[in-house]
C-alpha cells in the first residue's frame, strides 16, 4: 500500500491558507509512510513538517527526504514517545500543529472539517476507521468520556505551553497526558464525528530496529496481539504503570481508569507509589480493600456452603451423576 508522491502541495497550491508545522515520530514505518505523507501534504498546508526518527534501518529516512520541507532528528537517544512530544512541540512555531501519526491517513476533507472546530476545541482528533481486510468504525474515538487515542490531531500549540516529561515512562499514554496539560491550561479536548482519518494496521513486527523496543506483533487470525518478548512486553507496561502514577491525575481522567488497570498497577511497588503520588497510593489502597472485602465475601459464601453441604454428601451426589451418564 506504498504511495506515490504527485507533488500534491497544498501549501503551494493555496498560499492564502494559515501554514501549520506537522510532527511526526518514525521508527520502521515504511510500509505506509508514503500514503500518509501523500494524504498529509495533499490536506494539509504544512509549513515545515518536524520529525524524530528513532534509527530506523529500513527506508524510512529516504521516503522522508523525498518530501518538501521536512526537518528529521534521528535521535535513538530519546527513548519514550513522550520525551519525542516535547521535543517536537518546542521546535513546532505555528500556532496550530499537527501530529501525523504513520499508517493513519486522513481522508479527502479532513482538515477542512476539522477547522471547523478549531474556535470549539483546542486538542482534537477524528473518528477512526480501522483497516484490516475491512473497515470499521471506532466509536471510542468521538466519545469525549473516552481517551483521544492516537493521531491525527490538531493542537493549538498555546494549550499545551508547559508540557514536560521525563525521558523515562511514558509510552502508552501519551495522548492521555497532552489532553491533560491542555484541560491543564484552561483549554478544551475535543472529537470531530463528521470526518474520519483511516488506521491501518498490518501484520509487521514493531519496532525491528530497536532491540529494546521489540515486543509485539499483530497476527492476523481474529486479529490478536502476539507477545514476541515477554520480558521486554513487561517492562514497557511496567514503565507505562509508572507514568501513569507519575504523570497522571487520577481526578482528571476518570474515563481511563478500570477496574483492570487499577489490578495492572497492583503490581507496583506502593512505597514507590506513595512517593511519588500520594493521589495513586489513595486509590489503590481504596481498591486493595474493595477488592479483599469481594474475595472475603465469596470466601464466606463458600464456607455457609460447605456447611449446608458436608463433603460425604457432595461425593454421593457426584456418584449419583456421573453413574447416571
Amino acid at each position: 500500500m506504498l504511495g506515490k508522491y504527485e507533488n500534491i502541495d497544498r501549501r503551494i497550491k493555496e498560499p492564502d491558507l494559515e501554514p501549520l508545522d506537522a510532527v511526526m515520530l518514525t521508527l520502521d514505518v515504511e510500509k505506509y509512510l508514503e500514503k500518509t505523507l501523500d494524504a498529509t501534504y495533499r490536506e494539509l498546508p504544512v509549513n515545515k513538517f518536524f520529525v524524530i526518527d528513532g534509527g530506523s534501518k529500513d527506508n524510512t529516512i529516504e521516503i522522508l527526504k523525498k518530501y518538501p520541507r521536512v526537518e528529521i532528528h534521528v535521535r535513538p537517544d530519546i527513548r519514550t514517545t513522550g520525551k519525542g512530544f516535547e521535543f517536537l512541540f518546542n521546535i513546532a512555531t505555528t500556532p496550530w500543529i499537527v501530529f501525523v501519526d504513520c499508517a493513519k491517513v486522513p481522508t479527502e476533507g479532513w482538515y477542512d472539517e476539522m477547522m471547523k472546530y478549531k474556535s470549539k476545541y483546542d486538542f482534537f482528533g477524528s473518528k477512526r476507521i480501522v483497516h484490516y481486510e475491512f473497515e470499521r468504525e471506532d466509536p471510542t474515538t468521538t466519545d469525549i468520556n473516552k481517551r483521544p487515542l492516537g493521531g491525527p490531531w490538531l493542537i493549538r500549540k498555546k494549550s499545551i505551553k508547559g508540557y514536560h516529561v521525563d525521558d523515562d515512562y511514558a509510552w502508552r499514554m501519551t495522548d492521555i497526558l497532552i489532553r491533560q496539560v491542555v484541560e491543564k491550561n484552561g483549554y478544551k479536548y475535543g472529537a470531530v464525528s463528521s470526518t474520519h482519518h483511516v488506521c491501518y494496521v498490518s501484520d509487521e513486527k514493531k519496532y525491528e530496529s530497536d532491540e529494546e523496543k521489540r515486543g509485539s506483533q499483530l497476527v492476523f487470525k481474529v486479529p490478536e496481539m502476539k507477545i514476541t518478548n515477554w520480558k521486554n512486553w513487561e517492562k514497557r507496561f511496567e514503565n507505562h504503570r509508572k507514568a501513569i502514577v507519575k504523570y497522571l491525575d487520577p481526578d482528571l481522567c476518570p474515563y481511563y481508569i478500570s477496574d483492570g488497570l487499577l489490578l495492572g498497577m497492583m503490581k507496583l511497588d506502593i512505597d514507590w507509589v506513595k512517593k511519588t503520588n500520594i493521589k495513586w497510593y489513595h486509590k489503590l489502597k481504596k481498591f486493595k480493600k474493595k477488592r479483599y472485602i469481594k474475595v472475603k465475601f465469596k470466601i464466606i459464601c463458600y464456607r455457609i456452603y460447605k456447611l449446608l453441604f458436608p463433603k460425604k454428601s457432595f461425593h454421593r451426589l457426584f456418584k449419583k451423576t456421573t453413574s447416571s451418564k
